[in-house]
Formats: structure tokens, sequence, C-alpha cells
């Protein structure tokens, strides 16, 4: 049989709902076979942390108050939530946290956050992920029982501007991919490794696996051909060797996995 693979919905309930708002993380909550959430942690001028990507608001995150912020309806009338609302809600509905820190913002958000996550007993349902290495190094050092998402091949640009059908040009994984923090050794460590790229790319299971770490999968908004979130696709990257898949379609996702006989893809929650 298939392991039991964790189901994690991408931007809160990927895109069954307006994605990074409590109205999301509710959703995941209620659906019994999503056992994580994975949001993104941003800064507003004013120098409050709220949960958002980015382009789905109009102005940019850290050039406007979030009284500003708080004006653009994401969607059910959904505004931008506060990251503490966010960690509450995550806790209510029984949630494990994979709280993404946006790279090349201030180290102070990864202080705060961990400041937050702690002053909330929140850490046992967190995992901590990033593109930016200093950061996770950071947390690190702020809070060493934190399992860490080593984030890679985030999209580089359009192959071409003019005709977005044509896909995208991603980053490469580094050769250490898995191994800078090889001694971390926490349990819920992971690679977090785009699903084009470990299909393409086997190996990635391979070297994390002896580097002690998990393998989460994570579906881009933004995809090439062939590689969408579909049932077929869940199924190769779960077959590939994931433990983690980060969806945009947890329904799929779930229905994927029931079919291949991997209903024991349950939540595996804290």
């Amino acid at each position: 049989a298939a392991p039991a693979v964790e189901v994690q919905g991408h931007r809160g309930y990927g895109d069954l709902e307006p994605h990074n708002s409590l109205r999301a993380f509710r959703a995941a909550a209620a659906d019994a076979a999503v056992a994580s959430v994975e949001f993104d942690v941003r800064r507003s001028s004013d120098g409050h942390l709220v949960v958002t990507h980015g382009p789905e608001v109009g102005p940019a995150i850290d050039k406007a108050t979030l009284e500003e912020l708080r004006k653009v309806d994401l969607g059910h009338g959904e505004r931008i939530p506060l990251l503490a609302d966010v960690i509450d809600a995550c806790l209510e509905g029984g949630l494990i946290m994979n709280v993404e820190l946006k790279g090349g913002e201030s180290m102070e958000n990864v202080a705060d956050t961990v400041r937050m996550l702690k002053e909330k007993k929140a850490i046992p349902s967190t995992r901590i992920s990033s593109f930016d290495r200093e950061m996770l190094k950071r947390v690190m050092e702020l809070a060493p029982e934190i399992p860490l998402g080593a984030l890679y091949h985030p999209t580089k640009h359009f192959v071409d501007p003019e005709d977005r059908s044509k896909g995208v040009v991603y980053c490469d994984a580094p050769e250490d991919f898995a191994a800078w923090f090889e001694e971390h050794r926490v349990e819920g460590d992971s690679v977090n490794v785009r699903a084009e790229a470990v299909l393409r790319s086997p190996e990635l299971v391979r070297e994390a696996r002896r580097r002690g770490k998990g393998v989460m999968v994570w579906f881009p908004c933004l995809t090439n051909a062939g590689y969408e979130d579909s049932e077929d696709v869940y199924r190769r990257v779960v077959d590939a060797g994931a433990d983690v898949v980060c969806c945009n379609r947890p329904d799929l996702l779930r229905r994927a996995l029931e079919r291949s006989g991997d209903s024991e893809a349950k939540r595996a929650r804290t």
C-alpha cells in the first residue's frame, strides 16, 4: 500500500476558497482530509504582521497600511487577516501550520512571527518555510525546535510574457538543497520542492532522504502544461515519494488518494 500522505492546503484551502482568508482556513479545518495549511506572512507599512501572498491585493503590502490593505475584498467579503487571527483559527481547527516567511523582507518579521507563535503556544503545530536561507537560519537561532521547510524552485519568469500559455521558467535547487541543514534534525524538517521539478528530477527525493529530510511537494498557481493540479499529477508526485502535498485542489487530492487505496491520508493533527 502507498504510504499515508499529508494533504496541505495552499494558501489555506487552495483555489476552493479565497486565498489566505479566514474563510479558507476554517474551510480547511472542516475538511477531515486536510491536515495542514500553508500561508504567507508579510508586514504592512504600519507594522502589522498580516497573512497574504501579495498578488491577490492591489497595493504593495509593505507600502500600505493595514487599513488600506483591508479595503480589498478577497472574495465573499473576506479581508486580509492578521497573522494573530490566522494562528487562532488554525489552532481552533486543529490544523498544522506551514508558515512561509517571504524572502528579502525584514529579519524582524522572523523574530516577531516566532515570538507570536510562542506567545500563542502554537509551536507544536508549526513548521516554518522560506525560499530565503538566511531567514531559516534565523529561525534555527530563535527556536531550534521548530521544523524547517527549505523552499525551492520559485518561478523566474514567463517563457513568453506576450503568451502566458507557453508556460514559465523556474529556478533550479542548489546542490546543497538538503545538506545545508542536515544537522538540524528536527522531526518535520523538509525540502519543499515544486511538483514539476520532482517529477523531472526524482533524485531530489533520494537526496532528501539521504540527508534525513522529508519531502513536501508544492503546486504553484502558475504551472507548465502537464503539471497542473489534477488527480493524475497528484498520484505521480505521491508515487515519486512525497510525504506532504501542498495543493490548490484538496478535493481532487483527497479523491486521488482514496482511489489509490491510500485512504489513510487523513489528518495527522496535533
